[in-house]
């Protein structure tokens, strides 16, 4: 299967998640056999002013986890354009946010909010997809609220001005991440287009991905929270794996932090290590990691738990 001219060489595809999709943790997913990964979202406004070295360390990404999305959040044409001409040497595809329902990139006119000036939309999505040789996608809402539900006229435009693909989120930008998604809408998309179509929203193990690419018949089912807390999530010889595997994950996520991350943050790493202890079950007290202040504190901790 390809998005433009790029090879994915499975159906799971893991989200982007802001303060979540660190450089070792969408390592993590690639060897759980996550077929493409994103980065976290990046604001143009931030990445626009940056050099060629700069974006290099702020990307950070390592040739194992290809083929990477590197996702750009913005409403600014020469903004974005300049900051898709920063990232395309290192990313193998370009997303562009049309779904973020926070409130402080709403109020900027950024994410979902441009599902409100579709003019504006088609504008950006065809100068983004001029400036690079690389495949351009787009995640999206289904809509901003319950009366103008719009994903289908809106997905047909992007494909028409160039999008690869479309992931659609089954929720309006109302609904944020509450009540169920709205798998109909996302069959009615892939059903009017020709490009690859990624399902999203509440998929929280390897056979509800399974499941949700039947009900809907799209080409990818994207995951966020569930790969969030289960990084193997996407390997489905993995769909049930007990404390000695989690924590062998968990060890393996610190290994690839020390190794590849330069911030050395404890705080990004028992967050990280506390949403993987989720189905880990034991009388310990797991919470107690979040008061660790060192990674190697936050290591032995996982290797006494029982």
């Amino acid at each position: 299967m390809k998005i433009g001219n790029v090879d994915i060489s499975g159906q799971l595809v893991l989200a982007p998640m802001a303060a979540v999709n660190c450089t070792a943790f969408r390592m993590l997913c690639k060897e759980n056999k996550a077929s493409l990964v994103y980065t976290q979202m990046f604001d143009a406004e931030l990445v626009k002013n940056k050099s060629k070295r700069e974006v290099k360390e702020l990307l950070n990404i390592n040739e194992a986890e290809r083929p990477v999305t590197v996702q750009l959040i913005g409403n600014n044409e020469e903004s974005l354009v300049k900051s898709v001409k920063l990232v395309e040497d290192y990313a193998d595809i370009v997303d562009f946010n049309v779904g973020c329902s926070e409130k402080e990139f709403l109020e900027l006119g950024y994410g979902a909010f441009l599902l409100s000036n579709l003019p504006l939309l088609e504008n950006l999505a065809k100068k983004i997809v001029k400036a690079t040789a690389k495949p351009v996608t787009v995640k999206m809402r289904i809509g901003l609220d319950a009366q103008n539900i719009i994903a289908v006229k809106v997905a047909k435009m992007l494909e028409s001005a160039g999008a690869a693909a479309v992931c659609i989120h089954g929720r309006t930008a109302q609904q944020k991440l509450s009540k169920r998604v709205n798998w109909t809408i996302m069959k009615q998309v892939k059903e009017k287009l020709a490009i690859p179509v990624m399902a999203n929203g509440d998929v929280t193990s390897y056979m509800q991905g399974v499941d949700l690419l039947g009900r809907t018949g799209c080409d990818f089912v994207m995951i966020g929270r569930g790969a969030r807390d289960c990084p193997w999530i996407f390997d489905p010889e993995k769909s049930s794996i007990d404390n000695c595997e989690i924590k062998k994950q968990i060890l393996r996520f610190i290994e690839l932090y020390n190794e590849f991350e330069k911030r050395g943050s404890s705080q990004e790493v028992r967050e990280h290590v506390f949403w993987m202890l989720r189905d880990f079950v034991t009388k310990q007290n797991t919470r107690a990691v979040l008061k660790l202040r060192y990674i190697g504190e936050i290591e032995d901790f996982v290797c006494s738990l029982e």
